[in-house]
């Protein structure tokens, strides 16, 4: 009987090994995602590329870096589950490139600043790891940034605790509300140039 009890016992000490090592690979796969993410931006803002070829850049980090369909889906909210598979692809297309567009307008102020990068945790329902960084600016307080990260890619930013993605969703409900899912699109494939 002791010896099954050892058994027994070395089998769960085994196994929370076992999970407590997958869990700290997972934290250090999704801070090396947003390490390696912030130094690909850094190079690109720093060579001086033009628009053209920054958003060109943006858009193979993006593709490389976010879920966009899962971010997508996200920030329709509601209203995925009503648009036909024809409206899907169109938003999910437009949504991208609008937010690539908008991504390279804003890296292209760039003034030395850095990413810091902290604390990794699950998120509250466990489905995915929270990365914890600083924007740290030559002048100024740093900006806290979350990274929620899932399969190793982003799918949603916290700014100063503020969610891109629950921001983006309120935003796009009431657009759907006032003038519909096609006009949405046409307002994202509009700023997506």
């Amino acid at each position: 009987m002791a010896t099954f009890r050892r058994w027994v016992v070395t089998c769960v000490m085994a196994t929370a090994a076992t999970l407590l090592a997958a869990a700290g690979a997972a934290a250090q796969d999704a801070a090396q995602v947003v390490e390696r993410m912030a130094s690909q931006v850094l190079a690109t803002v720093k060579t001086g590329a033009s628009d053209s070829e920054r958003e060109q850049q943006m858009t193979q980090l993006f593709r490389a870096n976010f879920d966009i369909a899962a971010i997508g889906q996200m920030v329709l909210g509601r209203h995925w589950n009503g648009a036909t598979p024809d409206q899907r692809d169109k938003f999910i297309a437009a949504f991208e490139k609008a937010e690539i567009r908008a991504y390279s307008g804003r890296f292209k102020n760039y003034q030395g600043q850095t990413l810091k990068i902290g604390r990794v945790s699950p998120s509250p329902n466990g489905a995915s790891e929270m990365v914890e960084s600083q924007l740290l600016q030559p002048t100024g307080q740093p900006i806290r940034i979350v990274w929620e990260i899932s399969r190793g890619k982003v799918i949603d930013i916290a700014v100063e605790g503020v969610s891109m993605g629950m921001t983006r969703r309120s935003d796009f409900s009431a657009y759907v509300q006032r003038n519909g899912l096609d006009a949405l699109i046409d307002e994202l494939q509009r700023r997506g140039g």
